[in-house]
């Protein structure tokens, strides 16, 4: 028994280990309301293309980088109208979708979780209105009426740029 007790703590320690140092290979790209969590620079190229529709160069022009994640962020509160204070989340890219959701919002770690080859300003701003209302309410509404606030964030996200 003694044994058995001896291996599981082993294996707890090892994959605590593991865990820590892929952790740490990830970069972080911090913005206002965000940092940004990444593995590999052209994921990140890859998410701003893809959020942006067009080539951000990082590293010549972070602050415009930056301002395109602020500016979905500030535009998802103004369509809610709601403005929590101090309100920060992580944002996680991962690299390739494989199955399941192309994003998703954890109220746990106050991360969304992203693919950068799918994601989309659109599907940005519909988690990121989770995370708002997440942080806004007290006691958040139920999840129907969260859904229901989202979809309208994402439909509605450039609506004045429309014909």
């Amino acid at each position: 028994m003694k044994f058995f007790y001896a291996l599981l703590i082993f294996f707890i320690t090892t994959f605590l280990a593991i865990q820590a140092v892929a952790e740490e290979d990830l970069k972080a790209f911090p913005t206002r309301y965000t940092d940004i969590h990444y593995k590999d620079d052209t994921n990140l190229k890859t998410f701003f293309r893809r959020i942006s529709g067009a080539e951000i160069d990082i590293y010549t022009y972070p602050g415009l980088a930056k301002n395109r994640i602020d500016r979905i962020v500030e535009k998802v509160q103004a369509l809610l109208d709601m403005y929590p204070e101090k309100f920060h989340f992580d944002i996680q890219i991962h690299p390739k979708y494989e199955k399941g959701n192309i994003a998703f919002y954890s109220k746990k770690d106050k991360s969304i979780i992203v693919y950068a080859d799918r994601i989309t300003d659109n599907i940005l701003a519909h988690e990121i209105s989770h995370a708002v209302i997440d942080v806004y309410f007290k006691t958040p509404p139920p999840s129907k009426v969260q859904e229901i606030l989202s979809q309208y964030v994402d439909k509605h996200l450039w609506y004045e740029y429309q014909p």
